[in-house]
């Protein structure tokens, strides 16, 4: 397996990564201990994010992820995630009826998923404007929307 720590605005990405996949990103409150192995995919996602912090509309598209233990149902709703153009959102209703999900359900998959930023979950909220919960980052959510120009 590969690692890799990637500094951003945010705090500190640490990502994981087999030969041909992404297996997770998360993000750190500290970006210390954690080893670091990169591999090609790895430095390619760490370009990426860069170009994203830079404003350049990266959507992380072409970074395959590695879905094997994931439910199909949340799969098909990570991938619709993905596709959710910077600068845009959609409500947790609308993913749930593409996804054939509840909005409960959406939120908690998003909750779940193992790859922040690639999957960019804060583009997910309420009909009525409400953010929702963000796993406790809400105030990362509400940086990133504004970053993206939504808010």
């Amino acid at each position: 397996m590969y690692s890799l720590l990637i500094p951003t605005p945010i705090g500190p990405l640490f990502a994981r990564a087999s030969r041909q996949a992404l297996l997770s990103v998360v993000l750190l409150v500290l970006g210390e201990g954690f080893p670091e192995r990169p591999n090609r995919l790895l430095h390619g996602l760490a370009r990426r994010v860069e170009r994203y912090f830079a404003g350049e509309g990266e959507t992380f598209l072409e970074i395959p992820l590695e879905y094997a233990e994931i439910d199909p149902r949340r799969v098909a709703l990570y991938e619709a995630v993905r596709r959710i153009p910077p600068g845009e959102t959609r409500s947790y209703a609308q993913m749930g009826r593409l996804c054939g999900l509840t909005p409960r359900a959406v939120g908690a998959a998003l909750r779940a998923c193992p790859f922040f930023l690639v999957i960019p979950a804060q583009r997910v909220i309420h009909a009525d404007g409400r953010l929702g919960g963000f796993a406790g980052r809400e105030g990362v959510k509400v940086w990133l929307l504004q970053f993206e120009g939504v808010m």
